[in-house]
């Protein structure tokens, strides 16, 4: 490889490391709100807090409830534990809530014997998820209200399905929370039924004091505080809106923000793992962060007094492409792969088919490597033919150099003269490497984000290929692979011919040097696949050399 191809290289990387950074990270801007106060009332409370300015006099008091703890006391729901082939979760008729969902397939730590990973985390003030608020003039809560239920612990398995139906009241109406498990997928059916008639439903049927419109509200809060080895750094709010996937950092969401339009899902996401609800006809995402919790509200307006039934889709799973596609409702938007996502969803596809013979993706990315580099190799070879020929004019190219040093436009049309009377091509050398970016474009983020490098050991020491590589020597973690990846470019360097130009051979010199200094916190996988596809280039290079170039001159 020559070395304006690794210099090409070289800023391309750059340029795929600033798009992953700066881009695919940031988020959609969507229209911030103010933090509007509102009356939120207990189910028990007598009367309702209504906004100062408001003209309305208060509302009559409601009945009390009669499944609901006073305010401060401690609720003690009894606890339904749910197993599927996929998952094990605990419903508590506290609130109605999932109060743990543990994935079956997927480890909190890369420690063979660790748990198996839990989504529900809450922490802190976080509540836990499937809460339900009724909004209108003011906004009732169910945080509160203990369930009733005859459901007793489900076990399903394929495709079997179980219900586990919960009820209680607001305003002395009632409400029901309908949950259908299926054992062989992840996606959640949630069916929620409100009150239809009563003083309660007139209240529910105008807008609140905040201005937010009457309806009903599905709550759920995560903890933002999550440790690295235990499922994946925390990333934040993400939601498809309008065809549009928003995601929201946590370093980004400072105050109140509203997401407003056809909320086809909405829920949190870290690198791996995504926890969100495909909404019936929601219109609005309001997202408020309290400390180190953010509380999300997906809002399906209500209109009238009839009676309202939504249906949700709870999915808590990994972000894996065929997981998602089958959960629909556009979740596989989840897994957001950049430009050249059906690139990297093929080159998966091939990883995932090498993985059911081997049954280690070490190996199976050094075999997507060499297949990559097959397909690639009249292009590689016509690129190096191209090196060869303009080696051969080097030593016209520096007397030309020499001759018009004070005159560089005289000296490019001469340069130009020298390519056209040898019929060579300045730009055969980088052409064929730019046909290829897409796929190596596609490989980087097949191999940075996909869910099955983690904890995906190799070999030795490399025993997660989601994460960077290190060996302990002394006390002291050494990158190996990173290490061999800058040997293996240098000795691409000593293999070239000498750039004509002085000033690229002075930048060609710190190639290997950059790129150990980016490679560093690639995930080993990544790292993985660059020294294979390096050593392989090396291969070629000598092959060509000893080979072609003496049968081509």
């Amino acid at each position: 490889m020559d070395r304006r191809t690794l210099l090409f290289i070289g800023i391309a990387i750059t340029i795929i490391v600033a798009y992953q950074e700066l881009v695919l990270k940031r988020f959609m801007p969507s229209q911030p709100t103010d933090s509007a106060s509102r009356s939120v009332s207990e189910p028990g409370e007598t009367q309702p807090s209504p906004d100062a300015g408001s003209a309305k006099p208060p509302a009559p008091a409601p009945e009390p409830e009669a499944r609901t703890a006073e305010p401060g006391a401690r609720i003690e729901g009894r606890r339904i534990r749910v197993e599927t082939d996929l998952y094990a979760a605990t419903v508590n008729t506290a609130g109605g809530r999932i109060e743990s969902f543990t994935l079956k397939k997927f480890r909190s730590l890369k420690d063979p014997n660790s748990p198996p990973l839990d989504l529900i985390s809450p922490g802190g003030d976080a509540e836990l998820p499937l809460g339900l608020e009724l909004r209108g003039e003011r906004v009732w809560s169910d945080a509160r209200s203990l369930y009733e239920t005859t459901a007793s612990d489900v076990v399903v398995s394929g495709t079997d399905r179980a219900t586990i139906e919960l009820r209680t009241s607001l305003g002395g109406q009632p409400i029901v929370k309908r949950l259908t498990f299926q054992g062989n997928q992840y996606p959640i059916e949630l069916r929620v039924e409100t009150p239809a008639a009563g003083a309660l439903a007139r209240e529910l049927t105008s807008p609140g004091p905040d201005g937010q419109p009457a309806g009903v509200a599905l709550v759920w809060s995560k903890s933002v505080q999550r440790h690295a080895d235990a499922g994946g750094v925390y990333e934040g709010a993400a939601a498809l809106v309008d065809t549009k996937l928003v995601q929201i950092p946590i370093s980004k969401l400072e105050k109140p923000d509203n997401l407003t339009g056809d909320i086809r899902w909405a829920g949190f996401q870290d690198h791996y793992f995504l926890s969100a609800v495909a909404p019936d006809h929601a219109t609005l995402v309001a997202l408020r962060p309290h400390g180190d919790t953010i509380e999300s509200k997906i809002v399906t307006p209500r209109q009238g007094q009839s009676p309202l039934a939504i249906d949700y889709t709870l999915f808590l799973g990994p972000k894996e492409s065929s997981v998602l596609e089958a959960a629909d409702h556009g979740l596989d938007r989840s897994l957001n792969l950049g430009w050249f996502g059906p690139i990297s969803l093929f080159l998966l596809w091939v990883l995932n088919l090498s993985h059911r013979v081997t049954g280690n993706y070490g190996v199976d990315i050094i075999l997507l490597t060499i297949l990559v580099k097959i397909a690639f190799w009249p292009l590689t070879q016509k690129s190096f033919q191209s090196m060869r020929e303009m080696q051969k004019l080097q030593p016209e190219m520096a007397k030309l150099r020499e001759k018009y040093k004070d005159d560089p436009k005289q000296m490019n049309a001469e340069v130009m003269e020298l390519y056209k009377r040898h019929k060579v091509n300045p730009l055969g050398g980088c052409l064929p490497m730019v046909l290829q970016m897409p796929v190596f474009f596609g490989l980087y983020q097949a191999l940075s984000s996909t869910i099955q490098l983690r904890h995906a050991p190799f070999l030795g020491w490399i025993t997660d290929l989601s994460t960077p590589e290190r060996l302990p020597i002394l006390g002291y973690g050494v990158p190996i692979l990173t290490i061999l990846l800058g040997v293996s470019m240098f000795l691409q360097q000593r293999m070239a011919p000498p750039a004509g130009d002085p000033a690229q051979q002075k930048v060609m010199m710190f190639m290997p040097l950059i790129f150990t200094y980016m490679f560093i916190g690639f995930p080993a996988g990544l790292t993985l696949y660059w020294l294979t596809n390096n050593l392989l280039t090396i291969a070629q290079q000598y092959f060509i050399i000893r080979r072609v170039a003496p049968s081509t001159a």
